[in-house]
């Protein structure tokens, strides 16, 4: 009876760690791929789809890279945040987890 019990396992083992198996060499998926065009000619039909408005337009990730301006000085912002600052409120914030 403990032959046949370690006899299957030996073989659930053998073949779960079939499962774990790798393809020993990376193949690219466009390896195969050979453009017809050149990359300038690549760029001139980007630039020509972009001045005619007809690209894909690129889904918004959160990382704007132009910031919009402000119409308050740095001053005011830094005297604002002071004032912030020194107002302690009370209500239904808890002191023990803000320094209080």
């Amino acid at each position: 009876m403990n032959v046949k019990n370690i006899f299957a396992a030996v073989a659930i083992l053998a073949a779960t760690g079939s499962a774990f198996a790798q393809q020993t060499e990376f193949v690219a998926p466009d390896a195969a791929f050979q453009s017809r065009l050149t990359r300038a000619e690549v760029r001139q039909d980007l630039a020509q789809a972009t001045a005619e408005g007809t690209t894909a337009q690129r889904q918004h990730d959160g990382q704007d890279t132009v910031y919009a301006a402000g119409g308050r000085s740095r001053q005011d912002v830094r005297a604002e945040a002071i004032r912030a600052a020194s107002i302690r409120h009370y209500g239904d914030v808890n002191d023990t987890y803000f320094g209080g």
